[in-house]
C-alpha cells in the first residue's frame, strides 16, 4: 500500500512539473497563437514622447499618471505606446498590434486631429484650446483596450 501511494505522489509530481514547465517554455508569439475568446487584460499602458524618447504618462487602473505634452497651434507631437498583456510586451508593428488615438466621448472638437502610423501616432493641433482624447490599442483591426480620457492642450504657436 505504502509503494503504491508513493508510486501515485511520484506520477503526479512529475506529471505537474511537466505541465509546469510546459507553460515556462510559452513565448509571447505562442500566447497570441492561443484562442483569444477569453478576455486578456492590459497590465501596462505607458505613453512615450517621441522627441524626448521619456514615458509621459501612464494609465493606473481607471486614471492616468503625468500628462502629455503641450501641443504648439499647427504643430504635432509624435507619442508612442509601451503596452504589456497579462505581462507580455506587445510589440506595435501597424499590422497585427497597432496604437490609435481618438476624441473621448463629448470632447471638444477641432482642437486637434490625428494622423495614425500603426506604430505611432501624431496628434495635430489645430486650434488654440484644450480637449480629452483616449489611446487604443488595435488588435488585427478590432480595438481591444481603450485608455481613460487624457487631456491634451494646444498653445498659441510661436
Amino acid at each position: 500500500m505504502k509503494k503504491s501511494l508513493l508510486l501515485m505522489a511520484l506520477l503526479l509530481a512529475g506529471a505537474l512539473l511537466l505541465v509546469g514547465c510546459g507553460e515556462e517554455a510559452q513565448t509571447a508569439d505562442d500566447h497570441y497563437d492561443q484562442d483569444h475568446s477569453h478576455h486578456e487584460e492590459i497590465t501596462m499602458f505607458e505613453v512615450i514622447d517621441r522627441r524626448a524618447e521619456e514615458v509621459t504618462a501612464y494609465v493606473h487602473v481607471d486614471h492616468w499618471h503625468g500628462s502629455l505634452p503641450e501641443v504648439e497651434a499647427g504643430e504635432n507631437i509624435s507619442l508612442g505606446a509601451y503596452i504589456e498583456e497579462d505581462d507580455y510586451e506587445l510589440l506595435l508593428d501597424g499590422d497585427h498590434h497597432a496604437l490609435a488615438v481618438a476624441l473621448a466621448d463629448g470632447a471638444e472638437e477641432g482642437i486637434v486631429s490625428f494622423d495614425l502610423h500603426g506604430d505611432h501616432v501624431h496628434i495635430i493641433g489645430e486650434q488654440e484650446g484644450e480637449t480629452m482624447v483616449v489611446f487604443q490599442f488595435i488588435h488585427d483591426g478590432d480595438v481591444e483596450y481603450v485608455t481613460p480620457p487624457i487631456e491634451i492642450v494646444v498653445v498659441a504657436g510661436s
